[in-house]
């Protein structure tokens, strides 16, 4: 059973309001996939600020356990009438930038049973430049704007699937 590892914190915004680093990491993958401007054609963004509980263990356990499992990190998802784009940055630098077409996607939530206080939702995908499908856990909070963003990139799925 996973139990969580983060304290999150969610917030809607405009694209121009995310940290510096996940605007620069969202405008260069755009560029490279070819997606046009996010911040003109974003329907709806936010930005979850996750940072590490302290880990009950003791020793040297604890100190290698913490160090691998858990780092402070910023993610920010913007959905588009057609794409999602999820990008996160850590506190050490690394980064990821994932992107894929919204009709595709396939939007899972946590098990209660597996992932007991865990928060944010499974996106399931064909990710741009990646051969397979696979999920990645967007992190949100289960405070109103976590749940508004949810609620919307659940009604922009449907939407993008019976588009013509």
């Amino acid at each position: 059973m996973i139990t969580p590892s983060y304290n999150r914190s969610t917030r809607l915004c405009a694209v121009d309001d995310l940290d510096v680093r996940l605007q620069e990491l969202l405008d260069g993958y755009a560029q490279q996939h070819l997606l046009g401007d996010l911040r003109e054609s974003a329907r709806i963004c936010c930005e979850t600020h996750s940072v590490p509980l302290q880990q009950s263990r003791r020793g040297l356990f604890r100190r290698l356990a913490s160090a691998s499992m858990t780092v402070e990190n910023r993610a920010a998802a913007v959905v588009t009438d057609t794409f999602v784009v999820i990008v996160l940055v850590r506190m050490d630098g690394e980064s990821v930038r994932l992107g894929a077409p919204l009709a595709d996607a396939v939007l899972e939530g946590l098990n209660p049973q597996v992932h007991r206080g865990e928060t944010g939702v499974f996106v399931h995908a064909r990710w741009l430049g990646h051969g397979q499908a696979s999920s990645y856990l967007l992190p949100l909070d289960s405070g109103s704007d976590g749940q508004a963003f949810l609620a919307r990139l659940r009604g922009l799925t449907v939407a993008a699937r019976t588009r013509p």
